[in-house]
């Protein structure tokens, strides 16, 4: 009776670290499934962000990028501290709402640097182009009146009388 009741509790023992086991495996699934998730969403934010960065330096207006990736970088804090407290699930959903809102802000922030770069060469051209005409009409016009003045000059001259100089 002895051996069959220590039989029994180390049975019991058994059963009870195994399904220890088996839970700590499924919480540190779900942790990691989670992790996984939050350190997509954060580098999503960071390429959000740099592709934001890149088109305000070509020059695009980026306002309405940065609400959204603002908006976007509320929602991965929230999602962060939902992990720090425990609450798995709601950082994982909260995680996975990120994702779209950082792809649409790097493909708007990549067309905007796109249209930037495109309205720059075209103003770059532009002011060559009129450039070069101001300098043609203003030489034109130089001509002009170099001539109406070297007329006018040489029609002076021959009206003068001349005058005898003693020597």
């Amino acid at each position: 009776m002895i051996a069959r009741c220590k039989l029994l509790t180390l049975t019991l023992l058994a059963l009870l670290m195994l399904s220890m086991c088996l839970s700590i495996y499924a919480a540190t699934a779900q942790t990691d499934q989670t992790t996984l998730k939050l350190l997509a969403a954060n580098t999503a934010v960071n390429r959000a962000f740099n592709a934001t960065l890149d088109a305000e330096k070509a020059g695009a207006n980026v306002t309405d990028l940065l609400f959204q990736l603002n908006y976007a970088a509320g929602i991965l804090a929230n999602a962060e501290n939902s992990y720090q407290t425990g609450d798995f699930n709601k950082a994982a959903i909260q995680a996975d709402s990120v994702l779209p809102i950082a792809q649409q802000v790097t493909t708007a922030a990549q067309s905007a640097k796109q249209n930037a770069l495109v309205s720059g060469q075209n103003a770059f051209w532009t002011s060559i182009i009129l450039s070069i005409v101001g300098v043609v009409v203003f030489v034109l016009v130089l001509f002009l009146v170099w001539r109406r003045f070297k007329q006018s000059y040489i029609e002076r001259l021959s009206e003068a009388k001349p005058e005898v100089v003693n020597q």
